[in-house]
């Protein structure tokens, strides 16, 4: 016996994409050639913890240990190693998905309330 997953397409970019996965109920972090399968809640983590680092003082360190941040969370089995560009990227994408997740409950709330 042989099931399809069906994948919705939240957001995609050059740098990766993020996928939903209703049948799993669970989220799927494409970047960097991989792909880490996250519940939601494993995601806002992640997505906290890349937001906490401050890219800025990153890029004016001249320390060799502040070229790359080390990211891992609770409920993650895959530990991030990303250089400064990978970060931007990496904080982008999860911005970017979170935003059009927020979107996508708003608008599902609108309709759902006109036809009641």
């Amino acid at each position: 016996m042989q099931t399809s997953t069906q994948l919705s397409e939240i957001y995609t970019s050059e740098a990766g994409a993020v996928y939903q996965c209703d049948r799993r109920n669970r989220l799927l972090v494409q970047f960097s050639g991989e792909l880490v399968e996250l519940k939601l809640d494993t995601f806002l983590r992640l997505k906290k913890a890349v937001d906490s680092i401050n890219l800025e003082q990153m890029a004016v360190n001249p320390h060799r240990s502040s070229d790359f941040e080390i990211i891992s969370v609770c409920g993650c089995d895959r530990c991030f190693v990303l250089t400064l560009p990978e970060l931007h990227d990496f904080k982008e994408l999860l911005s970017e998905a979170r935003f059009m997740m927020e979107l996508n409950s708003m608008l599902h709330e609108c309709f759902s309330s006109q036809l009641a």
